[in-house]
């Protein structure tokens, strides 16, 4: 038999590990407890993510300035020269696109003379070309894009096969290099009848109508396909838009810091997103020696209609 001291020792012992199982237990329900807890809150964190605006609704998430707008120079050729150049604005902040048309007898300064735009970009290049209009114009490019008309052509294929857009006149020539009848007022227009508009040489507004008609074929490409509905289609848009260039400077790495803001432009596009513009000036003289001059102020001007 057990003596009373024997008992009284083994009942403390009993009475130790029961306190010992019973802490080991609550340390074990603390700590289990806070995973589950944490657990929670984390898939109700995800839960609310995934049912909040995400990253891609850039109208709730992303504020910009104007450090964010983009210019690009567009030009247009056809034959192996330039026919007309475009100043593409794309401004997030401002919520807006300016298609700029540039004539392409614009006289600009070239080292110690002067030259008409195309002169210079058949001559020394699109890279003298950005130049010496950004000199005039105070218009600084990020990139350069240089197209044909025939590419033209591709490019509304690969986006839906027409064009819609409004001419201002009837449209009747035809010799043996080209023949045009198309009424004016709103049309839609297949990717033949676009190059055959971009090359009709009677306009009733002359040579700067035919400068006129770049950049709002131009604007209606951007009003009728910047669109949400082409979200998912961006980046194809992107590699076929590259691919069909002439030449450009126009990167990936151009592409994605300026992705959000396109974005944030294409969601708020309600087809009159992108205004056409025609650079303020005069024609000079006539025949091959003509000339397209910009007014003395022309830095000023454009600050309140192309910005």
């Amino acid at each position: 038999m057990l003596s009373k001291k024997n008992k009284s020792i083994h009942a403390r012992e009993r009475t130790n590990n029961v306190i010992v199982f019973l802490l080991a237990f609550v340390v074990f329900l603390v700590v289990f407890g806070g995973i589950c807890l944490w657990a929670v809150i984390k898939i109700n964190q995800e839960r609310r993510s995934a049912e909040s605006p995400t990253s891609s609704d850039l109208s709730e998430t992303v504020q910009f300035d104007d450090t964010d707008a983009n210019n690009l120079m567009i030009v247009m050729v056809d034959n192996g020269t330039a026919q007309g150049f475009v100043s593409l604005r794309f401004d997030p902040a401002k919520s807006k696109i300016s298609a700029l048309a540039i004539p392409r007898d614009t006289v600009v300064d070239y080292k110690l003379s002067e030259i008409r735009l195309f002169e210079l970009y058949d001559k020394h290049g699109v890279q003298s070309a950005k130049d010496a209009f950004s000199s005039l114009t105070d218009i600084e490019f990020d990139n350069y894009y240089v197209i044909t008309y025939e590419k033209i052509g591709s490019l509304i294929e690969h986006l839906e096969s027409d064009l819609v857009m409004t001419l201002n006149e009837n449209l009747e020539y035809s010799d043996n290099n080209l023949s045009i009848h198309i009424s004016g007022g709103r049309r839609t227009l297949s990717a033949a009848q676009v190059i055959d508009i971009l090359r009709y040489p009677a306009w009733r507004g002359g040579r700067i109508q035919r400068s006129a008609i770049q950049a709002q074929i131009t604007a209606a490409l951007i009003n009728q396909y910047m669109k949400p509905t082409r979200k998912t289609l961006a980046d194809s848009d992107f590699g076929t838009i590259v691919n069909l260039a002439l030449k450009t400077d126009i990167l990936v790495s151009h592409y994605r810091n300026a992705k959000a803001g396109l974005a944030f432009l294409a969601e708020r596009n309600d087809g009159s997103i992108c205004t056409d513009l025609t650079l303020p000036g005069k024609y000079e003289g006539s025949g091959n020696s003509i000339r397209y001059y910009t007014p003395d102020n022309i830095k000023e001007m454009l600050q309140s209609s192309y910005y």
